[in-house]
């Protein structure tokens, strides 16, 4: 694995590739790592809450190179600390820094996600910030080629997630199968940590409490 840089053997190597970082540097670009998970989740986020609106397309692109590297850098370490405590029920071995690592490599292939992201700010940005407006009509052309960037988007992100079973599999000292069962339980119990502070504030606030379809919706663009 030395001959072959892990921006590459990640890929389609992850589990021997992840054991080689870990076993040498688990920190290893951690933060430029962080950087492009933090770019790539902040702009899917502020899809759904239409920061642009208020304050423009530039200024929020600018708002999410600033602060997409500590984005990134907490959401690998709320993540990795939720795998760690839920993995001990599968026997999981990994420590606080290679469940990290882990997930921070299972993100390279997020850089495709980051390369179509800026060409979609670029060329359609208006449509997918603002939504759609009455004097900006897309083409058949313009259409196909929006579906084929935002199909991609999805191809890469089946990849992280596939990169990040075999990695955590192999941080863990366990099967992929167990992987699974591993991140579907974090994502349960930090959704659990997310909605007990929502009902509460709700509750005291004197709204009632939300509706649970409403609930549900929140909780998944959190956790994401």
């Amino acid at each position: 694995m030395e001959s072959l840089s892990p921006w590459r053997s990640i890929w389609c190597n992850p589990r021997s590739t992840i054991r080689s970082i870990v076993d040498t540097n688990p920190n290893r670009s951690l933060w430029i790592l962080a950087f492009i998970y933090g770019f790539t989740a902040l702009l899917n986020g502020f899809q759904t809450f239409p920061i642009a609106l208020r304050v423009g397309l530039i200024p929020m692109v600018g708002i999410t190179i600033i602060l997409a590297a500590l984005w990134g850098y907490l959401f690998f370490a709320v993540w990795s600390w939720a795998v760690l405590v839920t993995g001990k029920l599968f026997g999981g071995k990994a420590t606080f820094a290679t469940a990290r690592a882990a997930y921070a490599w299972s993100c390279v292939p997020l850089l495709g996600n980051f390369c179509l992201w800026i060409l979609l700010v670029v060329l359609f940005g208006s449509i997918l910030f603002f939504g759609p407006q009455p004097h900006l009509v897309l083409s058949k052309p313009a259409i196909t080629f929006l579906f084929i960037l935002l199909l991609g988007k999805i191809v890469f992100s089946i990849w992280s997630i596939v990169v990040y079973l075999q990695a955590l599999a192999e941080v863990q000292s366990y099967s992929v199968l167990r992987a699974i069962g591993n991140v579907i339980l974090a994502a349960i119990f930090l959704g659990i940590l997310v909605a007990i502070p929502i009902y509460i504030l709700v509750y005291l606030s004197g709204s009632g409490m939300p509706e649970t379809a409403f609930l549900g919706s929140d909780l998944i663009q959190l956790i994401q």
